[in-house]
């Protein structure tokens, strides 16, 4: 499931919240100031298992989470967005545990002619409960304060309408208030460049090629050991059988301090209204954008979440989203991993699981019911297994629209003629029709 952004609050935001109107007075093709683009959510429900320190806690639990409030400015060839999201987070029985979650993302996209442009990214992440927030870490963390700003920067070429090559700059920054001995064992900063070729073969086959190096600098050697270098090497190939068949496989390797094979195969199929996929991946259990099979909304911010630079995860994964009805819809998502191994030899294995019923009132007002598990039989971190269960009921309010982009991209097809769009020509994203 997909985590939305969050961003930072000021008297035009203010307006917003009680003026929803606000923000939609330009619905051209050009948004511009503010808007509240997702819907304000309220649940309750019940945390069973979840570790803090050496121990293992339950309560009755209560969040409130709050619209992503948006500044835009676009152009014919520049758009800009920031934007901010906030979680309060309260407990009944443990109220030291209250907390006040925050992310916020940036993004700046500009064309500087039909062949060249840029794209530049900023997302910062700080919660108490990395194992709900971070969706590619499935080594499950206790709770905490965990902190994590990643940035990119990106010069793309469209050498033609359907070959385009991107050099890419990473940089992200993590720290994680662990208990214990385990304090600052995952503070580190780490640097990242990469050069990525897309190729359409037709309108629905599609390569890709990735060369990256990787340098993780722990900030506390002393406790997290020295510098890691990591080269990634990376083929992909995905095909849209049929508009409702979706093949994608990928294989690489990655050497470093050991050598190790990645590779992935996923399959996704409509049947009515809604999708269903399973997948198999074995990739280096560090940044998202460097997966063996990288299919991310056009907004994501794709790095970060680093935890582990020399692990190797290896997932099977099934998932299932769509409209059961006009009104009823579900989301289902299930992830078996292992996640290297740890101090004492033995390899860790885990479970995540997640499951929410949708139910829409009318266009602004909609209630939903979700349960989520998380299993891990040993931790780097604790000695206990984990065994965490969620059961939460809600409701959400959209106050306002978001605002429509222009769409320059065709769905599985070559970029339109004389496009300078850099995104135009890539294969849709299923969830996002």
């Amino acid at each position: 499931m997909r985590h939305v952004r969050y961003g930072t609050f000021s008297l035009p935001a203010l307006l917003l919240f009680w003026f929803p109107g606000l923000g939609l007075a330009q619905t051209d093709e050009h948004p511009q100031g503010f808007y509240l683009t997702t819907p304000m959510t309220l649940s309750g429900g019940y945390d069973s298992g979840f570790q803090v320190g050496s121990q293992q806690f339950s309560d009755d639990v209560t969040l409130l989470e709050s619209p992503t409030f948006a500044w835009l400015q676009t152009t014919h060839r520049t758009d800009f967005s920031i934007d901010y999201q906030a979680e309060g987070e309260l407990f009944a029985q443990h109220p030291g545990l209250d907390a006040w979650n925050h992310t916020s993302t940036m993004r700046l996209l500009h064309r500087i002619n039909s062949r060249w442009s840029t794209d530049t990214g900023n997302s910062f992440l700080s919660t108490m409960d990395s194992s709900r927030a971070l969706q590619n870490s499935l080594l499950l963390l206790p709770w905490g304060r965990f902190s994590q700003n990643a940035f990119y920067s990106s010069l793309i070429e469209r050498l033609n309408q359907t070959t385009k090559i991107t050099y890419r700059f990473d940089n992200a920054w993590t720290n994680f208030a662990l208990p214990g001995m385990y304090a600052e064992r995952l503070d580190q900063l780490s640097f990242a460049g990469s050069v990525s070729i897309d190729h359409d073969l037709t309108s629905r086959q599609k390569l890709t090629g990735t060369y990256a190096y990787l340098h993780v600098d722990p900030l506390h050697a002393a406790v997290a050991g020295s510098p890691t270098n990591v080269i990634l090497l990376n083929a992909g190939y995905s095909i849209a059988a049929t508009p409702g068949l979706l093949f994608r496989v990928a294989a690489g390797g990655i050497e470093g301090t050991e050598s190790a094979v990645t590779g992935s195969g996923e399959v996704e199929k409509s049947i009515g209204g809604a999708w269903f996929a399973a997948g198999y991946q074995r990739y280096l259990g560090f940044f998202q954008a460097f997966e063996p099979v990288e299919f991310l909304p056009p907004n994501a911010v794709p790095f970060g979440n680093g935890l582990a630079p020399t692990s190797v995860y290896q997932v099977i994964s099934l998932r299932s989203w769509g409209q059961l009805s006009k009104r009823w819809s579900l989301e289902l998502n299930a992830q078996h991993a292992l996640n290297g191994v740890n101090v004492a030899g033995q390899q860790i294995k885990s479970i995540m699981g997640q499951a929410q019923l949708n139910y829409k009132v009318n266009d602004r007002f909609s209630l939903f019911a979700r349960a989520d598990y998380y299993g891990e039989n040993s931790s780097p971190f604790f000695a206990d297994p984990l065994s965490r269960r969620r059961y939460f009921g809600g409701l959400q309010i959209a106050l306002a629209r978001p605002p429509e982009r222009e769409n320059l991209g065709n769905k599985h097809g070559k970029a339109p003629q004389n496009s300078d769009d850099p995104t135009a020509g890539e294969p849709a994203n299923p969830q996002d029709n």
